[in-house]
């Protein structure tokens, strides 16, 4: 069972992204994936939540981060998912040049601008999220790519160009 790690704003009120939480969660759980999204669990002590948050990103296939608004343990979860090769599919609202240029620079990962939930659903039904890999694109900023049974594309442009390496 392909297993998910949910990363998202917490602490601060004004920067929860909840009803993308939401969404996510329910859609990916009817699809069959296994969700950790530590924004709806209760409270507990600093240790704890991050011994149990790092131990489901290291047990997870591939990490969805919402980085519209900066977030710390967002970027600390990204950093160790780049660490561990974890594909990450970051999804933002609003402008790129708002974003982060750690964010921009990041290995590892593809940057899915989106407007509405809508947008999310329809890139993660679109998508071929049990066979993710870690792998940089010849022709875009992606390093992220999915394998299908004729080869590989490139989750951010959809070539086909990626090669496999051994």
């Amino acid at each position: 069972m392909t297993r998910v790690y949910l990363s998202a704003p917490i602490i601060h009120q004004a920067l929860r992204k909840d009803d993308f939480c939401n969404r996510v969660v329910v859609l990916l759980e009817e699809l069959g994936f296994t969700v950790f999204a530590p924004q709806f669990l209760g409270p507990a002590a600093s240790g704890e939540i991050y011994s149990r948050d790092v131990d489901n990103l290291r047990m997870c296939d591939f990490v969805i981060a919402e980085v519209s608004s900066p977030s710390l343990g967002v970027g600390m979860e990204i950093m160790l998912a780049i660490e561990l090769m974890k594909p990450v599919l970051m999804f933002f609202k609003g402008e790129i040049q708002s974003l982060s240029k750690m964010v921009h620079g990041a290995d590892g990962k593809v940057l899915i601008q989106y407007d509405t939930i809508e947008d999310v659903e329809k890139v993660l039904l679109t998508h071929n999220l049990e066979n993710l890999i870690v792998q940089k694109c010849p022709v875009c900023d992606s390093h992220i790519a999915e394998a299908l049974e004729n080869g590989m594309r490139c989750f951010g442009c959809g070539s086909g160009g990626h090669q496999v390496r051994m």
